[in-house]
Order: structure tokens, then sequence, then C-alpha cells
């Protein structure tokens, strides 16, 4: 029981996942979002430009009659051809650089924009695997979906046709420029319920596909520390090559000290080890510092190379907090450390 709470998948996924998930090409896309944009917005240019459609499409009627009577062979065949299509090419190419438009539009507010390598997958080709797939569950509950869309269109449609029938036997006793305006208004009393239930069912889906994204990439607890040590790296690994560069460092530090004009000391904890050169450097720089053991291991290397040790427990301590390594001296301490070398000076006279 233990052992499945710890593998159970209950931790949302970690930005690095969705980040991976994207580049895979894996994304909450809802098929839904641009199909009702692209008929809702498609419904506004009809409604205030279908007049452009509509006048094409006339032009290229009233020329296609002014032929009637006449002989047709290949040469007015092929004039009557070209002249439809691009009548309607004219007419209908706003309209398609509209749904294209709105395509891309509508899918990269869902997810952004992505470029995924192009890859072919055999298991996407085998027969079994697409077995597999059509009869899963996401394909179960997306058939439901469309089911209930259609039913709930099928009602609605049902019950407007209720409400207008009376309307409808009506157009019997009209006038033709009386039916074709009622017509109109029916037919738009269809098409904006329809809208609105594509609509509707869009925006549940939405929110029903960013819902089943989110959960199919949860991790389980188990995931998200690798992940967490994958990025981070091994804490292991991490203490043992901070171990081994604190040594070189200190390595490269003693070969330093070898080289010190003078260490300072507390006179058991700590250890300044500093390096002046005339001509070279404004002031004295701190060449090597430690506490405890790394100030014992200093003070051996200044006995070996003859180096003198002074003890100033308060300058100590002072320089290893305040100096960092290769860090000179500030002027607060020019008249202590003066009188030290002034010191040492006389001894090495």
């Amino acid at each position: 029981m233990a052992d499945e709470d710890k593998d159970s998948k209950t931790e949302e996924a970690s930005a690095k996942k969705i980040e991976d998930s994207k580049a895979e090409g894996n994304v909450p896309k809802s098929a839904e979002v641009p199909g009702a944009a692209i008929l809702f917005f498609s419904s506004i240019y009809l409604l205030f430009f279908a007049g452009n459609v509509f006048d094409g499409m006339r032009k290229m009627m009233i020329y296609t009659y002014s032929y009637i009577g006449s002989e047709i062979d290949g040469t007015v065949l092929y004039d009557l051809t070209s002249r439809a299509v691009s009548e309607l090419l004219y007419a209908l190419t706003p309209l398609f650089i509209l749904v294209l438009l709105l395509a891309v539009v509508f899918n990269v507010i869902q997810f952004g924009f992505i470029m995924t390598p192009l890859t072919i997958k055999l298991e996407k080709i085998n027969p079994i695997s697409g077995l597999k797939n059509i009869f899963s569950l996401k394909k179960l509950l997306e058939a439901l979906k469309l089911m209930a869309k259609l039913i709930i269109i099928f009602i609605v449609m049902v019950v407007i046709l209720l409400l207008v029938w009376d309307d409808i036997i009506a157009m019997m006793d009209m006038g033709l420029y009386a039916t074709l305006e009622l017509i109109i208004a029916l037919t738009s009393y269809f098409i904006i319920a329809i809208l609105l239930i594509i609509i509707i069912f869009a925006i549940i889906d939405f929110f029903f596909t960013r819902h089943y994204y989110f959960d199919g990439l949860k991790m389980s607890k188990q995931e998200l520390k690798d992940e967490h040590k994958g990025m981070e790296g091994d804490p292991i690994v991490k203490n043992r090559i901070r171990s081994i560069q604190m040594k070189m460092s200190r390595q490269r530090m003693m070969k330093d000290v070898a080289d010190a004009d003078v260490v300072i000391t507390n006179p058991t904890h700590y250890a300044v080890a500093l390096q002046y050169k005339q001509g070279e450097q404004s002031a004295p720089k701190v060449v090597g510092k430690g506490i405890d053991y790394l100030a014992i291991k200093i003070k051996d290397v200044a006995r070996e190379n003859k180096i003198p040790i002074i003890e100033n427990p308060a300058l100590a301590r002072a320089l290893h907090d305040q100096l960092e390594l290769e860090q000179e001296v500030p002027e607060e301490f020019y008249a202590t450390i003066a009188e030290i070398f002034t010191y040492i000076y006389e001894l090495n006279k």
C-alpha cells in the first residue's frame, strides 16, 4: 500500500515536464475552439460582406446566361470555366484567408507557437495500436460529446421549428419578397441557435481538454525528486565535487602562502598571510587565510619558508572576516600593517 501511494501521480506537473511535453508536440489542444471561432466570425463576415460574394456570383451567372443560344465549342467552354473560377476565387478568397487566419490564431492562443521536429513513429502505423486508439477512453468521450452536441442541436431545432410553425404556414399566403424576408429571418434564428450551442460546447471542451491534459501530466513524488535531482545534480556527487574544488583551492592558496611576506595570527584559531610587492601593488594583499586546522597549515608553511609570524588577534580576525583572497588591504588598516612591515624589514636587516 505504501508503494502504491509512493508511485501514485498526485503532484501537479512541473514547469520542466510541461515544457518537455510541448517540445514533443503534446499540447492541450481543443479542436472545438478553432471550429467555433471559424463558424462565428465567418458568419459575421457573411452577414456584413455577403453582398460582395453574391455580387460575384451574380456577375458569373449573367456572363454565363449571355451565351444562351450560342454554339458552345472548346474556346467558349474554356472562357466560361476560367471566368467562373476567377469570379468564385475573387468572391471567396477573403473568406478562405479569414478561415486560415482564425485557425492559426485560435490554435496559438490555446498553447502558444511551437515548432516540433518531424518524426515518423512506426507504432503509429501499427494497426493494433490504431485500434487501441480508436477504442480508447478519450475517443469514447469524444464520440459521446459529439452525440450530445447533435442531440442538443436537434432538440433546439425542433423547438425553434415549433415556435415558428405558424409563420411557416403563413408564408403560403405571402408575396415573394415577404416570403424571402421571412425565410432569411427564420434561417438566421437557426444559425444563431446552432452557433450558440457550438460556442458553449467549445468553451466546455476548452476547459475539459486542459483539465484532461494537465491531469495526464501529473507526477508522483518520486518523479519530482528524480527530476529535481537531475536538474540540481546528485547531492553526493556535488559534495564530492565541492570537496575536490576546495582541496585544489587550498593547494593553490598554500603555494601563494609560501611567497607571502608575513602571517598574522590569533594566535591559534586565525591566520592571514599577506604579500606586498613594492612598485606592483598599492597595498598588501591577502594571499591566504584560514581558521583552526587551515590556520595551523598556513603557519606550518610559513615556518617551512621562514616567513615571519606576527600575533595580533584583533587584526587577524578583522582581516579574515572582511577580506577575500587576492583582495588588497583597505586604508583603515594601513597604519597597523605599516608598523608590522616596518618591523619585518628591521628583522630582515
